[in-house]
């Protein structure tokens, strides 16, 4: 004799969920750091230089991934077009965050010269939806992503004063034409115009 099948709707069993937490606080896991003295606008310079051919800029993969992300639309050999999104990147709105730049602008500690890695950076925009840095922050970015797909990249300290260097932009080589093309996220639509006022230039190649 076959017995009818009784179907009975799911049980849904109701418990309160702890709230989600970053590890840290919502502030995240504290970053590493180094501190030590300042040498002056060459160091600050050989200091990027380190970050962005290390293994929390060029050589990461996290870094790799994000600048992988910022060129994907570019049409393949297009390098003028990769140079130009990378730049647009440091002058778009956030896409994770509304109303917030995806890296937003912030001045230095008054007597402390901060340097994040790239690999930071893409870390604060992956917790908070953007980034906050200054203008070594962002050279040092466009750096990495250029070299990352291959370009000759220089960072150039600027002084806008005879015998002062306040401002950090990159430059990167277009191999078709062999045209040094100038990155300033910070300067936006006026970074030709700061780059041509400059009174004081130090430049470090890292090819």
């Amino acid at each position: 004799m076959l017995r009818p099948i009784q179907v009975t709707a799911p049980v849904v069993l109701a418990h309160r969920q702890a709230p989600w937490r970053v590890p840290g606080g919502f502030l995240g896991a504290l970053p590493n750091s180094t501190v030590r003295p300042f040498k002056g606008p060459k160091d600050t310079l050989q200091q990027m230089a380190e970050h962005a051919l290390g293994p929390h800029g060029e050589q990461s993969m996290l870094v790799r991934q994000f600048t992988e992300w910022a060129l994907r639309e570019v049409y393949p050999k297009d390098y003028l077009g990769e140079i130009i999104a990378i730049r647009n990147v440091f002058v778009q709105w956030s896409p994770f965050k509304a109303h917030t730049p995806l890296f937003r602008y912030s001045n230095d500690p008054r007597h402390v010269e901060m340097v994040k890695t790239p690999e930071r950076l893409v870390r604060e925009i992956q917790q908070f939806g953007s980034a906050l840095c200054d203008c070594d922050d962002e050279a040092q970015m466009a750096a990495t992503m250029a070299m990352q797909v291959g370009r000759e990249v220089e960072l150039v300290a600027l002084g806008f004063a005879p015998g002062s260097l306040s401002h950090v932009g990159v430059r990167v080589k277009e191999p078709k034409s062999s045209q040094w093309i100038w990155l300033d996220g910070v300067a936006g639509p006026r970074e030709r115009e700061a780059a041509q006022t400059a009174k004081e230039l130090l430049v470090l190649s890292l090819n």
